[in-house]
């Protein structure tokens, strides 16, 4: 149902993606969706729809690729010294002060990180001085660049200036993965709650189950609304930070709410390995956790709020026509 509510151009790409997770993973899926060309340090990367829907299907299918961190050094960037010949680049996104979390299988890619108050570094070979965001799902490598050889691209005044173009893209594409994972988590629950029996009936036709999903997918439709205009406008050469930045806050936050509905619904044998929450309730807080949580960017938006002489409208409808 949400698919015929959504623009239906994007809903294309998503599905294409979607057919392509299905089948494979990792390089071949990048490939066969035809990002390679599109995903170049400083590509002029006119429209990013085909990228996010390729994100939030790998999303909904907990596939590991290394768009995520491609996407994010597309775009203007600062005149920053040589990259290594012959090298992929990814870019490296915020966990802590201290660590960094580098997306996708990354062996024999250079990771690039913005280090405030330091400019942007690069780290040769991350994989080897990192490790696993989460022992049960290796798509986020951590790595403390204090701990690791860093050569400097770029100092912190050539960085200011790109800084926010950056971010707004690291935000949005992590907002689009956890809208597909949510998507999933969705999904399994209503199939799950279709075919459990309790009491002689399905569990899905018990009033408190429905009211517990229709909650949460009220949810999802809200973070999908928000999604769909940020995307919209930067399809239009309008790429917003503070747009991007309220995305990704909605997005940690809607992915929380339904982790939590997914597990109320299907009980106990979502704590279990042999079913699909345990496994993507992982990716949802690992997400989360990276360029901002949604509890830290939330408190930031209203920081801003509270010094400032007005209070913003997030969304102007008029500009939706």
């Amino acid at each position: 149902m949400l698919e015929i509510l959504r623009p239906a151009e994007y809903a294309d790409f998503r599905s294409a993606a979607l057919s392509i997770f299905g089948r494979l993973d990792g390089d071949a899926a990048v490939e066969a969706f035809g990002l390679d060309d599109l995903l170049t340090p400083s590509a002029d990367l006119d429209d990013p729809r085909p990228v996010l829907a390729f994100l939030e299907a790998q999303g909904y299918h907990g596939a590991r690729t290394d768009v995520l961190g491609r996407f994010a050094l597309t775009g203007p960037l600062p005149p920053w010294g040589a990259l290594p010949a012959q090298r992929r680049v990814l870019a490296g996104f915020t966990v802590d002060t201290t660590r960094f979390a580098i997306p996708g299988p990354i062996p024999g890619s250079d990771a690039v990180l913005d280090i405030p108050g330091a400019g942007v570094v690069v780290v040769a070979d991350p994989l080897a001085a990192g490790r696993a965001a989460d022992e049960a799902d290796d798509y986020l490598t951590v790595i403390d660049p204090t701990t690791a050889p860093t050569t400097v691209l770029a100092t912190e005044p050539l960085v200011n200036d790109f800084r926010a173009d950056l971010l707004a893209r690291t935000h949005l594409g992590i907002a689009a993965e956890i809208l597909g994972v949510c998507d999933r988590l969705l999904d399994d629950a209503v199939a799950y709650a279709g075919t459990r029996r309790q009491f002689g009936r399905t569990i899905g036709s018990y009033q408190a189950v429905q009211h517990i999903l229709a909650w949460a997918a009220a949810e999802r439709y809200q973070l999908a609304c928000l999604f769909d205009h940020a995307t919209a406008l930067a399809s239009a050469g309008t790429l917003d930070p503070a747009l991007a930045r309220a995305v990704k806050a909605m997005a940690g936050r809607v992915g929380h709410a339904i982790v939590q509905a997914a597990t109320q619904a299907t009980g106990a044998i979502s704590f279990t390995w042999e079913y699909s929450v345990n496994r993507l309730h992982r990716r949802v807080l690992t997400l989360d956790a990276v360029a901002g949580s949604s509890a830290d960017l939330i408190a930031a938006i209203g920081r801003e709020i509270r010094s400032g002489d007005e209070y913003p409208e997030l969304l102007d409808l008029a500009d939706l026509t």
